[in-house]
C-alpha cells in the first residue's frame, strides 16, 4: 500500500465509517431500490422528475459505498500515547494574551466545529501538527497571522 493510499483516523472516525458504510449499503440502497420502483411503476420515466432525482441519489450513494470501503481498507488508527508533539485525536490547548482556546485534532469524517473538533488539514490543524507543549505557532487568519503558545496536549 502506498503512504498516499493511507488514511488515517482516530478509532472512533474508523467505527463512524463502518456504520455509515452499514446504512448506506443495508437501509438507504434498500429505500433507493422502493423509489426506483414506485417511479417505474408511474409510467412514462422520460418526464418523471422523481425517477431522475432516484437515479441521480443511487448513484451518489454507490460512489460513497466505494469511498467509504477504500477508506476503510486504507485506515491505520492513530493511537498516539506520545503526547510531546500534536497528533490527530489529540486535544490540544494554545493561548494568546488571556485568550485560551482547546481543539481537538480529527480527521475529515470526524470534523465538527461546533464542538472543537478539527481537521489535522485545516489551517489550525497544520499549523499545530507535531509541535510540542511551549511551542508558539502562526495561524493565518482573515486578519492577518495571530501567534498561540501551545499550552497543553491531552
Amino acid at each position: 500500500m502506498e503512504e498516499s493510499s493511507v488514511y488515517q483516523t482516530t478509532k472512533a472516525g474508523l467505527e463512524k465509517l463502518k456504520e455509515e458504510l452499514k446504512y448506506r449499503e443495508e437501509t438507504l440502497r434498500y429505500e433507493i431500490a422502493n423509489t426506483l420502483n414506485e417511479m417505474r411503476n408511474q409510467g412514462d420515466l422520460s418526464e418523471n422528475d422523481g425517477y431522475s432525482m432516484a437515479i441521480d441519489k443511487q448513484m451518489a450513494n454507490e460512489q460513497r459505498i466505494l469511498e467509504l470501503k477504500e477508506k476503510i481498507k486504507n485506515a491505520k488508527v492513530v493511537n498516539d500515547k506520545n503526547k510531546r508533539e500534536v497528533g490527530i485525536g489529540d486535544i490540544v490547548t494554545i493561548q494568546k494574551d488571556g485568550q485560551v482556546l482547546k481543539y481537538e485534532i480529527a480527521t475529515e469524517e470526524e470534523v465538527n466545529p461546533l464542538k472543537g473538533k478539527i481537521s489535522y488539514l485545516s489551517p489550525i490543524g497544520k499549523a499545530l501538527m507535531t509541535k510540542k507543549i511551549g511551542e508558539e505557532v502562526q495561524i493565518s487568519t482573515p486578519g492577518g497571522i495571530v501567534k498561540y503558545k501551545i499550552k497543553s496536549i491531552e
